[in-house]
């Protein structure tokens, strides 16, 4: 049987970083998984997901290119070219094992289990170790509904080899919400269907709405405070049933993908053979990512955190070092920016207002509306809404919610703000490019938001609330 200081399970982001880390420390380490190497988001996620956004996006564009002064194109969709390129950036960007055994890395592709809590097996080679890093991912939650079976999931939808001419959406999430923008940029008829009031429940309620209004210019329907009862085969599409605002109805799409989330499932890998405790998401981890099992850490969608590709390699440092050394650094997980890739994007960063008080916060929140901007008007990105949250006692901004174009890029600002506890006052005599989307980002800093300190409804520089 062979032995190893470290048995990394999983080599997704979390994976492959705690196995690399752990080699540059010296130690013999294995890593296994299921393949292909890479995880979700390489293979499944946001790699090939951003992919098809960006190709979505170059579709609409071209539709809509008389706006340019330019004689628009046929438009025509060519999505055997478009699967096509999703393989092609998947193939370009994922991990090899021999890369991996050259850093001293030993691969095992095949199934994990734990046997016992010092060995896991690998499709029955048994495998022995002081230590482990439990880095095994995620799946897509498939609600309870009759016909369940019926529905998709984004692994399918990202690489469906014919095109949709209607997809409905179940859920309003992150990963919803991207995808139904993407469709509807190539021209499926798209409707998503929430359980909640508003789209995008863990953010906040302005931003949310403004990026829902945006999305249904572009075609999207949206259904609020509806839950399906039902899906049934009608044909080549689904029949769905479901209750909204207390009524029922009923529709049928071509395709419908389930977007409810993602957890990690405990079975795949013997957790209760081994006597490891479960959490809301993943395994139950402490601040240093140990396990219930003192020499068993775990990283990314297993620790049950945040479902980020950026957390997970954060996260998978930090177990690995700890698994070797002890525990000796801890997982500091609260200015953590996090980007939607729809069309515009959203931008999240640190508390919402409403969070503040809890935190030892006196908040005052900025709103500013961008729409309208030079920037705006030369580019034709007509749109983008900023809401700061600030602490009045201290003027730094503490949060951080946006709609914008480049939310992807203007969000990291912000993060680097919280971060080094800067004065608002001192971020907003920073001069900035002209035309830029972050001219009108650094304007929402000041003067007034933080030295006016008015409450919620009060501050900003453009009210108007979208």
């Amino acid at each position: 049987m062979e032995r190893f200081d470290l048995v990394v399970i999983g080599a997704g982001a979390a994976g492959l970083t705690a196995a690399k880390t752990a080699a540059d420390m010296g130690a013999r380490v294995a890593l296994a998984d299921r393949g292909p190497l890479g995880g979700l988001c390489i293979n499944r996620g946001c790699l090939p997901k951003k992919a098809l956004v960006t190709a979505g996006r170059v579709h609409r564009l071209v539709r809509e290119s008389a706006g340019f002064l330019t004689a628009p194109g046929a438009a025509q969709l060519d999505w055997d070219a478009v699967i096509r390129r999703q393989n092609e950036v998947v193939d370009l960007l994922r991990p090899s094992a021999a890369d991996l055994e050259k850093r001293g890395i030993r691969v095992m592709i095949g199934v994990a289990r734990f046997t016992d809590p010092h060995i896991v097996e690998v499709d029955g080679t048994p495998l022995a170790a002081e230590r482990f890093v439990i880095a095994a991912g995620s799946e897509a939650r498939i609600p309870e509904v009759p016909g369940r079976e019926l529905l998709i999931t984004s692994d399918h939808l990202l690489f469906l080899p014919v095109f949709p001419p209607s997809l409905t959406f179940l859920g309003a999430g992150p990963v919803a919400l991207e995808l139904a923008g993407a469709f509807a940029d190539f021209g499926s008829r798209v409707t998503v269907l929430a359980r909640d009031a508003e789209i995008l429940p863990g953010v906040d309620p302005d931003v949310a709405r403004y990026l829902r209004k945006s999305m249904e210019t572009r075609g999207i329907t949206f259904r609020l405070h509806t839950t399906v009862t039902r899906l049934t085969a009608s044909g080549d599409e689904v029949r769905v049933e479901f209750d909204s605002a207390g009524m029922a109805n009923t529709m049928t799409s071509t395709r419908v993908c389930a977007a409810v989330g993602r957890r990690f499932h405990p079975r795949s890998i013997g957790a209760a053979r081994i006597g490891l405790e479960i959490g809301r998401l993943g395994l139950r981890t402490t601040p240093y990512l140990a396990t219930s099992v003192p020499h068993i850490y775990a990283a990314g969608d297993a620790a049950g955190n945040r479902q980020l590709t950026t957390v997970a390699a954060y996260e998978g440092r930090i177990a690995a070092v700890n698994a070797l050394r002890g525990d000796t650094e801890r997982a500091d997980e609260t200015v953590i920016p996090q980007v939607l890739h729809t069309t515009p994007e959203v931008g999240v960063v640190g508390m919402p207002y409403g969070n503040a008080p809890a935190h030892g916060v006196h908040p005052a929140v900025a709103r500013h509306d961008a729409r309208g901007s030079s920037n705006s008007v030369a580019t034709g990105e007509d749109s983008g809404y900023f809401k700061l949250v600030f602490d009045q006692d201290t003027e730094r901004l503490v949060g951080a919610q946006m709609v914008s174009p480049a939310a992807a890029e203007l969000i990291q600002l912000c993060a680097l703000a919280i971060r080094s506890r800067v004065p608002a006052s001192l971020v907003a005599r920073q001069l900035s490019v002209h035309p830029s989307h972050v001219e009108r980002l650094i304007r929402a800093f000041g003067p007034e938001p933080h030295s006016s300190a008015r409450p919620l409804e009060g501050v900003g520089i453009v009210e108007p609330r979208p």
